[in-house]
């Protein structure tokens, strides 16, 4: 269900924002979040470097340490998530060809210096791809939590200026389907691997 729901948001984005088409209201949003002033919109700046390479490999390692006990199935999938969402959306970048903000937008409050195109966005990918993928592992309590820091990353780099709400949300979606696509891929080898060893010691 997650997976197909967000495979088809992220086609139909795919389509729409393609040849640089922009669609309605989405200079509003990015304004909206871009206008946040500067001082207030450090928390989001924070927490947006949970769209890095190297934050995302720390999560890595005390997922690792956290399920430790569980072995080692749920740091593995997140770890496949974050190897996938750090080369894919850059492939999906060189399709789409979308620009970024900077540039198109007047008065818009630049805070970070970025180049390439912009649509998805890869810091959402990445945020999205370690919820997707860590959701199955957080106890059900926890787990609007992750769920809540991936969204702020998108808040956050449409305050920065650097994205369009689209690329936002085509960042989610496809980071859902690279961390649920991760989690399937690595249980689902492990449930093979455990029956055939049970078949290969029946009687």
């Amino acid at each position: 269900m997650r997976l197909g729901g967000s495979l088809t948001v992220l086609g139909v984005l795919s389509i729409l924002v393609a040849d640089q088409t922009f669609l309605r209201g989405e200079t509003a949003v990015l304004q909206a979040a871009n206008d946040i002033p500067t001082a207030p919109g450090w928390p989001l700046r924070v927490v947006m470097q949970l769209g890095t390479l190297w934050v995302a490999l720390v999560v890595v390692a005390v997922t690792a340490w956290a399920t430790r006990a569980r072995g080692v199935g749920a740091a593995l999938a997140v770890a496949v998530a974050v190897a996938i969402a750090f080369r894919l959306d850059n492939v999906l970048k060189d399709v789409i060809d979308r620009p970024r903000p900077p540039g198109m937008v007047d008065g818009l409050h630049v805070r970070e210096t970025i180049g390439g195109f912009g649509f998805p966005s890869g810091h959402t990918t990445m945020a999205f791809a370690l919820a997707a993928s860590l959701h199955p592992a957080v106890a059900t309590r926890w787990r609007w939590i992750v769920w809540t820091l991936a969204a702020v990353v998108g808040v956050a780099r449409m305050h920065v200026g650097v994205h369009w709400p689209a690329d936002i949300v085509g960042g989610a979606a496809l980071g859902t389907a690279i961390g649920t696509t991760a989690w399937l891929l690595v249980h689902g080898a492990r449930r093979a691997r455990t029956t055939g060893d049970h078949a290969g010691t029946a009687p």
